[in-house]
């Protein structure tokens, strides 16, 4: 499953600020979107 690293200053850099706004909303895309979620079943 896709998770997000929310200490990113290792990974895609820093959350803060417009420029941080604007990597967060692409990992967060990134993760929602992913592939993987059409392996997993629903749990109901």
């Amino acid at each position: 499953y896709p998770f997000r690293q929310m200490h990113s200053w290792d990974y895609s850099g820093p959350y803060h600020g417009y420029d941080g706004f604007t990597i967060f909303a692409r990992d967060m895309d990134m993760a929602i979107n992913n592939p993987v979620w059409q392996m997993a079943k629903a749990p109901f």
